[in-house]
């Protein structure tokens, strides 16, 4: 009888090498990737601080898209009319005194929205008064028009009575 031969041992398997510390990993390895054709990592961008830094936020108009140094035109109906808080009224000037001047004047200027009353111009005036209702009209305060609750500058015709004294 053939006496069985004995199969050679197998070889043990080599011991899996140890993995690399972080101090031996290159880091370039880490950070490579397969390219891809559709995105192409964008160059990174450096800026300085001043260029950074943010502007400080400029106050938006109030209006309907109007600029705050242009005013709107008044709409009766759908913003509120200035009153008239402080201001003198208009005096008769001699010229005007002497030719017994009443009637009525109308004076168009700009309402801030502070109430302040600015860059007057007659659109009809009376005679020998035109300089003194300008003056006088610019020392108004007013109270500001608003348009959906928020005060706007405006364009706004004041009508300004010389009455008969």
């Amino acid at each position: 009888m053939a006496q069985p031969t004995s199969a050679p041992a197998p070889e043990p398997a080599p011991a899996p090498a140890p993995a690399p510390t972080k101090a031996e990993r290159p880091k370039a390895v880490a950070k490579r990737s397969t390219p891809k054709a559709a995105a192409a990592p964008a160059p990174e961008v450096r800026t300085s601080v001043a260029a950074r830094t943010l502007e400080p936020r400029r106050p938006q108009p109030e209006g309907f898209g109007a600029a705050p140094s242009e005013p709107v035109p008044f709409e009766p109906s759908a913003m509120t009319r200035p009153q008239r808080v402080s201001g003198r009224e208009p005096r008769l000037t001699e010229e005007a005194r002497a030719a017994r001047v009443r009637g009525t004047a109308l004076v168009r200027c700009v309402v801030t929205r502070e109430g302040q009353v600015k860059g007057c111009k007659m659109l009809n005036g009376l005679p020998y008064m035109d300089q003194e209702l300008l003056e006088t009209v610019s020392t108004w305060r007013v109270t500001p028009v608003t348009q959906q609750g928020r005060p706007v500058d405006v364009e706004y015709t004041f009508v300004v009575r010389i009455p008969a004294s």
